[in-house]
């Protein structure tokens, strides 16, 4: 799990970098790159998001039931 927020971490930076990159792009043709980049970083940010629920979940149902 520590891994996940690891990688969470770091792609939340990427994200931020692209960003400020975006902002001060001089051509039109950098901008539509950088944002496609970052288009596939949220992409990323959204599945290890979903891991982390995942886990999460399966982590409270182990719970539940060797509680019963």
């Amino acid at each position: 799990m520590s891994s996940l927020w690891d990688e969470l971490i770091h792609e939340l930076g990427t994200v931020r970098a692209l960003s400020a990159a975006a902002l001060e792009a001089r051509s039109e043709s950098s901008r539509v790159a950088l944002i496609t980049l970052l288009d596939a970083e949220t992409a990323e940010i959204s599945a290890i998001l979903d891991q982390i629920l995942r886990d999460a979940r399966q982590r409270a149902e182990a719970q539940q039931s060797s509680a019963a």
